[in-house]
């Protein structure tokens, strides 16, 4: 199993607005890199529809 450390993305979504900041701030400092990959559609998604408004 591979894990990514979650903790430089964490650093840079303290400027991320919300819910994207909140959702990454509460995963764990390292994770799977598939389920990083997973999650990476669903806080991309998120900060797309922030840009929208």
């Amino acid at each position: 199993m591979t894990e990514v450390s979650m903790i430089p993305l964490k650093e840079k979504a303290v400027k991320f607005p919300e819910p994207a900041r909140t959702l990454i701030l509460s995963e764990p400092d390292n994770m799977d890199a598939k389920e990083f990959i997973t999650k990476l559609g669903t806080w991309e998604k998120l900060l797309g529809m922030q840009n929208t408004r």
